[in-house]
């Protein structure tokens, strides 16, 4: 797990870079974050003491983006700007007062949880595939029983046409629905 943490050249950098090694947890400190980052690290922690102009809209933007989880620092326990994502997975705000046992416990929850979506986001976006392609070949079937082949015949020419032609089982069917394919 790393996370990286947006200096603000304080002495709060330093302490949350102690109780993230003493949790062993990798904690890199940099002074801005770029888009290469943002696929590299899997936290980025904000302190109220970043000097980042409109740093609430900055935070929601990451937020929003389902792509990395962000930690604000506050040194009191109002959410103030942060109201529209305090419920969210992919945001946690803790306070200055109790960082060391907050953070690390924030971080390792969450960040097991976020990972658990992702892998489940990717896993539904591949069934919606399938199940795509699956509807198209049925479709491409219906359109072959029309024109006098069996359903078992329509398989096989599917799957033989998409050999012969050396496309991909999507692109023939797409071929046969649109009726560029003789047969």
């Amino acid at each position: 797990m790393r996370t990286i943490i947006i200096s603000s050249g304080g002495y709060l950098d330093k302490r949350i870079e102690r109780v993230l090694l003493n949790n062993n947890i990798k904690g890199d400190i940099t002074s801005r974050l770029t888009r290469t980052m943002i696929n590299v690290y899997d936290c980025v922690i904000f302190t109220y003491q970043n000097n980042i102009p409109n740093l609430p809209k900055v935070i929601e933007r990451i937020v929003l983006d389902k792509k990395l989880m962000v930690v604000y620092v506050n040194n009191t326990s109002s959410i103030g700007y942060y109201y529209n994502l305090i419920n969210d997975l992919y945001f946690a705000m803790v306070t200055e007062v109790t960082l060391d046992i907050e953070l690390p416990a924030v971080i390792n929850a969450n960040l097991k949880y976020v990972k658990k979506i992702n892998k489940l986001e990717l896993t539904v976006l591949e069934l919606e595939e399938q199940l795509r392609l699956v509807k198209l070949t049925n479709k491409a079937k219906r359109v072959l029983i029309e024109k006098g082949l069996s359903e078992e015949e329509s398989h096989k020419f599917n799957l033989q046409k998409a050999m012969s032609m050396r496309v991909s089982k999507l692109k023939l069917v797409n071929l046969i629905i649109e009726n560029k394919i003789d047969i």
